[in-house]
Order: structure tokens, then sequence, then C-alpha cells
């Protein structure tokens, strides 16, 4: 990746989470903390960002003012969600074309695989972090119509889901609130849940990107049976016992930790 590229993409990282740590910068970007170090000194440099001990902070209007449910799950289990990311991006292939929805965990993906070779990858997401973030022009980024909620940072809705219903993707991933057996993965709005079942009905294929502390949580909504999935990718947090008690009622799980295997049809 260019430096430019790369100090562009730590620059939003930054401004969108109110401000980002080293090791967490080179781990996603795959370079040294003294890259990333040199990174941040030329963004101070030109007065864009603040050093601080260990990393960087917004500064001036990028600074946060009101702490957002985004801001919060951005800096909660950062190591599960970039593992189970790594994880799912050896299931998208050249020409691929795949939803992800508005999480944190899909953002780690997309930031993933903008960093491959691969080619042709068309990318449609409801996410306007995830939309900024991307840089290179080997992703083809299209953004979905609809309402904007500031504090999930996502774009839902009658519009989003009318615009996908005619699309055709080869994966969509989406996360959840929470995930358990009789609720399945479950949201607090109305808008994205219409919005991720829109993009999961024209997908081929289904995965879910949950990390291993939303398992047993139900939030308001469900969106769509655990066992309806292809595959839920999840951390190695999960106790075995949990995991196999959702194996045995059907769920395919998948720890990010295991050897590359093929994606369910």
């Amino acid at each position: 990746m260019p430096a430019e590229l790369r100090r562009a993409q730590i620059l939003a990282r930054i401004r969108s989470a109110g401000g980002a740590a080293v090791s967490d910068l080179a781990r996603e970007h795959g370079v040294s903390p003294i890259t990333v170090y040199r990174d941040l000194e030329r963004l101070a440099g030109a007065g864009l960002v603040e050093r601080v001990h260990g990393g960087a902070r917004a500064v001036g209007a990028d600074a946060p003012t009101i702490e957002t449910d985004w801001s919060k799950r951005l800096a909660q289990a950062r190591s599960a969600k970039e593992r189970i990311a790594a994880h799912a991006a050896g299931w998208v292939e050249d020409g691929s074309t795949i939803f992800v929805d508005s999480s944190t965990t899909s953002l780690a993906l997309a930031r993933r695989l903008e960093r491959t070779a691969l080619k042709g990858l068309t990318l449609v997401t409801n996410s306007p972090a995830i939309a900024l973030g991307l840089h290179a022009d080997s992703v083809h980024v299209i953004v979905t119509p609809g309402e904007v909620d500031q504090n999930l940072r996502m774009i839902g809705g009658r519009w989003a889901a009318e615009f996908l219903a005619p699309l055709n993707f080869d994966i969509a991933f989406v996360s959840a609130a929470g995930l358990s057996l009789d609720k399945g993965l479950t949201t607090t709005r109305r808008a994205l849940a219409d919005t991720l079942n829109a993009a999961l009905a024209v997908s081929a294929r289904t995965v879910g990107l949950i990390d291993s502390s939303k398992f047993g949580r139900s939030s308001l909504l469900s969106i769509v049976p655990a066992q309806e999935l292809d595959a839920i990718v999840v951390d190695r947090g999960l106790p075995s016992e949990t995991f196999e008690e959702y194996a045995d009622a059907g769920v395919s799980l998948v720890r990010a930790d295991t050897a590359a295997t093929t994606l369910p049809t």
C-alpha cells in the first residue's frame, strides 16, 4: 500500500474514533510500529492529529464531542474483531460482489480486504464509515441510500431495503448486537434489521461476524435465526461448551483461529 494511502486511512481512523494506539494501527495496516510512528509524525507535523504517548488523537473539529454507540464499539474487542475479519477475508475471491454491514467488525473486514491483492471487488455497504474509509482503486464501493443513524453510524430504512432488493451478492457479511439460540441475531433498530434482511435475501452465501462477547445476549428485534446463516465466525474467546451447544443446535460456527476452510454454499 502506498504510504500516502496508509496515512489517509490512519487519519480517517483517528478522526472516526477520536484517537488510536500505535500498536493497533500497526496491526491493522500490517506494518511495523516504527512505520506508524513516522506516519503519525507526518500527520502531526501537518496539524492533522495530536501526538500522545503510545499513539495519536484527533484535534480541533475532528475531536468527537459526544460519545456514541459507534465510538464505544470501536474500542471493544479489537483483537477479536481483527481475527474474525482475517478469517472471513479468506472467503472473498477476485471479482466478488459482497455486502458488508455497518458493524465495527465489518469495518475491520473491509480494511483487510483493501490490503489484499484481490481484483475486481465490488463492496456494497450501509456504513458511511466504511465507505469513507476505503481509498484503494481495487475496491468499487457502493453505499445504500436511506436514513442515517448518527449514533450507530449506519444507513437503514425502507430506501436502503428497496435499493438492495434487486441486487445480487456472492456473500453478505453481517453482525449484530447479540446472538442467542432462541432469538437469533438481534438489534435495537428496526431500520437496521430490515436493511440486513434485504441484503441476506439476495446473497448466495451469508456469514455472521460475531465476537464471543455477544453470545447469549438478546436485543429488541430479531434479524435472522442463527441456523439460517451459512457460517458464523467467532473468536477463540467463546467457551468450548458454548461452541458445542450452538453447533448441536445446527448453527455453523467457525473459529477464527482455525485453518481456513471452504465456505458452505
